[in-house]
């Protein structure tokens, strides 16, 4: 069965807004908005998932094992519904020790990927993360970059192979799956149209003016509101709050030159097949 849905991302990028989003548009979005019970997108990195499915507790396997029996897990729920099933995911496109992907092909229908302009995700994850600018950047260009990694034993969530910044986005790129890319910087600034080109490559019908009715629950000002109110169970315990500010160019007040300079450096290539920089290297907005 190809019924499943990717919705891959680099953290930070919008994915979590989209899924608020189309719960929104393919449930009531007339009644207030619960962040708790968001109906669009499993975690696709969910131990409990996992655990279910595979039949064995997770801590008892190497992450490595958990890895090779990914694509069963993955299979098994495919074949539970006929429906589309959504899964988020921070994981790069990889394969795992038997040389399958983790992603399988065979259970795929399409995969969407929400990507941020670089300089926007470090400032981001540095606020979220509470780590400084730095540190930031150093983790974006590791191509062991990790999250939910726990030495002293599993988290609820299992281990993201995340990489850096642009290994992760043309992980996805080259993956052969049908992709359909999508910028954070365009679902902020035209988000009517943006999200309908969204929706249609998923194979839904919806007019523009229930599009926009949803995008009006999900407005960010909304949504830091009702996590301040009821708190938000996806957030990682201890860190600071989800929802920040949405808004596309925080680098410009954030980044210093040196910091600015290192990114490009270290993500131009990618920068530049997405229109985030012109042949000659200029930030584009």
């Amino acid at each position: 069965m190809k019924n499943l849905v990717w919705l891959a991302s680099y953290p930070r990028s919008g994915n979590t807004w989209f899924r608020i989003f189309l719960s929104g548009l393919m449930g009531d979005f007339h009644s207030k908005t619960d962040l708790n019970r968001i109906e669009i997108g499993l975690m696709a990195n969910s131990r409990h998932m996992f655990d279910e499915l595979s039949g064995i507790s997770a801590s008892d396997l190497t992450i490595s094992e958990i890895d090779n029996l990914r694509p069963t897990v993955y299979k098994l729920l495919s074949q539970q519904t006929t429906d589309h099933i959504f899964l988020k995911t921070h994981d790069r496109y990889f394969f795992n020790n038997l040389g399958k992907p983790v992603f399988p092909t065979e259970n795929t229908f399409v995969c969407v990927y929400f990507i941020r302009n670089p300089l926007d995700v470090v400032v981001s994850n540095a606020y979220y993360f509470g780590r400084c600018i730095e540190k930031e950047i150093q983790l974006m260009s590791s191509n062991t970059y990790t999250i939910n990694s726990n030495p002293n034993g599993l988290l609820p969530v299992l281990e993201e192979k995340t990489g850096s910044w642009s290994e992760h986005v043309m992980s996805w790129y080259n993956s052969g799956l049908k992709v359909h890319f999508v910028r954070y910087e365009d679902m902020a600034n035209n988000p009517v149209a943006t999200f309908a080109t969204v929706v249609q490559f998923l194979g839904y019908q919806y007019s523009d003016d229930l599009i926009a009715a949803a995008l009006s629950q999900s407005a960010f000002d909304k949504l830091r509101e009702i996590e301040k109110k009821s708190g938000f169970n996806e957030k990682i315990q201890g860190e600071q709050k989800f929802f920040r500010s949405g808004k596309p160019g925080s680098w410009k007040t954030e980044l210093n030159d040196n910091q600015i300079n290192k990114i490009l450096t270290d993500h131009e290539t990618v920068m530049k097949l997405f229109r985030y920089l012109d042949p000659e290297n200029k930030i584009l907005d």
